[in-house]
């Protein structure tokens, strides 16, 4: 693995790393004081980031070169994205400096070992989260505790056993899109997982002690 401190730039193809770009925009615009743990081996590199709705995302994008040394370190997602440069063929990502991080990135799903698919089409999964969005905006004004609220909400289940955080998450990353691409939920011990052609979103199994301070939606 790479030494932290030490100067680290990612080349990828152009297109990719727009895309990257845009992810990391996405997460900054929902929380711009986030992190994101970079996870770079062989010919791709991953992102994996911890959106405030006790979930985790995680995108893979395929490096112009495979690596010779591994990289995994953690950092800001405003640093991340400082550090992308691209022209029409080739982007770079230029390492900022490692920090500490959400603590939710400590520990990472498993890549391996997921069983129990459920398939399903992305467009299809749209209205029952645009309607959960809806409902939340139409309740939070005449409750007293909206964080509770939407706690209540996003606790419900959803398509292939998921909690709707998963899919609420999903769709505000860009993951989920009104069209035909495929989804899948599965399981692994102590994870589920949402899988679309856009990027992952990890939810844990089991419940935390305390209940955790929510962004909702605005």
């Amino acid at each position: 693995m790479s030494t932290p401190g030490v100067a680290v730039s990612l080349a990828l193809p152009g297109h990719e790393g727009r895309l990257l770009a845009s992810h990391l925009d996405r997460l900054a615009s929902w929380d711009p004081s986030g992190s994101v743990r970079i996870v770079a081996r062989g010919s791709a590199v991953g992102a994996y980031a911890a959106p405030p709705m006790r979930v985790l995302s995680f995108v893979a994008l395929p490096l112009t070169e495979p690596l010779a040394e591994g990289i995994d370190v953690t950092v800001t997602v405003a640093g991340a994205r400082a550090g992308i440069t691209s022209d029409s063929s080739v982007a770079l990502l230029r390492m900022p400096e490692p920090v500490l991080g959400d603590p939710a990135l400590a520990v990472l799903p498993l890549s391996e070992g997921w069983h129990l698919p459920i398939h399903g089409v992305s467009g299809d999964v749209i209205p029952e989260v645009d309607a959960a969005v809806a409902e939340f905006r139409r309740r939070a004004p005449s409750v007293i505790d909206s964080q509770a609220l939407a706690e209540q909400m996003w606790e419900r289940n959803s398509f292939g056993g998921l909690p709707l955080r998963v899919l609420h998450a999903a769709r505000r990353l860009g993951f989920l899109t009104d069209d035909a691409s495929r989804i899948t939920a599965s399981t692994t011990t102590g994870w589920k997982r949402l899988t679309t052609v856009r990027g992952q979103v990890f939810v844990k199994t089991v419940p935390p002690t305390q209940r955790p301070v929510l962004s909702v939606v605005r």
